[in-house]
């Protein structure tokens, strides 16, 4: 009894006629502009988002053309309660998202289409999409209630009914599930100026036309840098600067009708900042000096550990060589499994000096100073200009011609003044001073005569 009367009720209502109006002085524009043409309003680039009095919200797409008409009384509840004041919305062109809160005294919204398709949202949350041949009605939480002409039904959550030439009864169906979505990975490292790459896969829904792909930057700066429409079920996305992202994929049936959304799937991109001076190896290492340090930019919440370490821990502003040896970093999001690798060595060189022989006596033996250099990586390197060496024998520094054969250097040193025992130090640091290796012997004095080392 109470659908027929509703449904009388409603029949009557929308055959009144009327000239179309602007929004009640109630409504408000809270975001995008919307421009009259005629009787019809156009929303902007950005779209248009009205709020109603009752705290319902009408969001229209870029482009859609829409007149408000005169609000109705309708009885949308039980037999004795009072009517329900109901703000009317002609879409000719566009889509139409429709949010009414649940509260005591609400406002509802009926959305018409060009065709003889309505929809009446008392709360929850309508979808409408409006174009020359067809018109959409959707579901997408809470019962609404939709009109074919003078036939009024409840349409349950999760259900559209679309009015289409090949479809003249719109019969419900379900809105499309949403997608489960996965990504490359959740966390990306850009060194400087680069910016980082993302990519997202999902499988297909059935019935699906294409899909709807959103990426919003999620903190302060809060913004949508990217939206994709896709026929196939991956996307990319490309030039992203440290910061927190959002991705967001939904299915589009071959009504125009976008399906459920996934649930956000989260993207972090760390951007590191290297100090004046620091150089990137071959192999990826970020070479640094002994006192220097990379910055972390967009790194709050992220998770560090160090080596093979499985202990995780909040990942500081500024990180530096461990104890002055080459440094491996791992970088995780938040509750996540998979890693970024970020790498730091040394910076310049590695000398590996050496001294002997081990058991050399003075002045029966000829002491030798052998330095073999080598890059970050372990590479013989055979530029020597980029180092100093020193040498001394008991603290004195003393002269020596150094000879140079690829990434060696080889010096003979005389004997020491008697009477002994002498410590021989040698010593190579690079321009700035850093150690890069050194190597001492103490020799001892020969106890023979003259002659017998003469002989010799």
């Amino acid at each position: 009894m109470q659908s027929h009367i509703l449904a009388s009720i409603v029949a009557g209502v929308v055959t009144l006629s009327g000239s179309a109006s602007p929004a009640s002085w109630n409504d408000k524009i809270t975001s995008g502009e919307a421009s009259p043409h005629g009787l019809t309003l156009i929303a902007g680039t950005h779209g248009v988002r009205y709020e109603m009095r009752g705290g319902a919200k009408l969001e229209l797409s870029a482009g859609a053309e829409f007149s408000f008409e005169p609000s109705l009384h309708l009885k949308l509840r039980k037999p004795g309660d009072p009517e329900i004041t109901t703000r009317v919305v002609r879409l000719a062109h566009g889509s139409a998202e429709v949010t009414v809160p649940t509260l005591r005294d609400p406002t509802a919204v009926m959305v018409r289409g060009p065709s003889k398709l309505s929809a009446v949202a008392k709360e929850g949350h309508l979808s409408f999409v409006a174009d020359d041949a067809r018109s959409t009605a959707a579901a997408r939480e809470g019962d609404m209630l939709v009109g074919l002409g003078n036939d009024w039904r409840p349409l349950r959550a999760g259900y559209a009914r679309t009015l289409a030439p090949e479809d003249p009864t719109a019969l419900p169906r379900p809105v499309l599930p949403a997608p489960p979505v996965s990504t490359d990975s959740r966390l990306t490292l850009v060194r400087g100026n680069d910016s980082a790459h993302a990519s997202a896969s999902w499988n297909p829904l059935p019935n699906a036309a294409r899909y709807d792909v959103v990426l919003t930057r999620i903190g302060p700066d809060a913004a949508v840098v990217s939206h994709q429409i896709v026929t196939e079920t991956t996307a990319s996305m490309d030039s992203l600067s440290p910061g927190n992202y959002s991705l967001v994929v939904a299915g589009i049936d071959r009504e125009g009708l976008v399906g459920n959304a996934s649930a956000p799937c989260a993207l972090r991109v760390v951007g590191v900042e290297t100090p004046e001076g620091a150089s990137v190896s071959q192999d990826g290492a970020i070479i640094l000096g002994r006192d220097q340090r990379v910055s972390l930019v967009g790194a709050e919440g992220v998770e560090i550990s160090y080596g093979t370490s499985s202990l995780f821990m909040s990942a500081p502003s500024q990180l530096g060589l461990a104890h002055g040896e080459p440094t491996t970093v791992r970088l995780r999001a938040p509750g996540g499994t998979s890693e970024a690798l970020l790498r730091l060595a040394p910076r310049g060189l590695h000398a590996a000096v050496e001294i002997g022989p081990r058991t050399a006596k003075w002045p029966l033996d000829r002491v030798t100073i052998q330095v073999d250099l080598y890059d970050t990586s372990g590479r013989p390197l055979p530029d020597s200009s980029a180092i100093e060496t020193s040498v001394t024998v008991n603290l004195a520094k003393v002269p020596v011609k150094w000879e140079q054969s690829g990434h060696t250097l080889r010096a003979t040193l005389q004997s020491g003044t008697p009477p002994g025992p002498w410590v021989v130090r040698a010593e190579v640091r690079d321009r700035n001073g850093d150690l890069l290796g050194r190597d001492f012997l103490e020799v001892a004095p020969l106890e023979h005569t003259a002659a017998a080392v003469a002989a010799r």
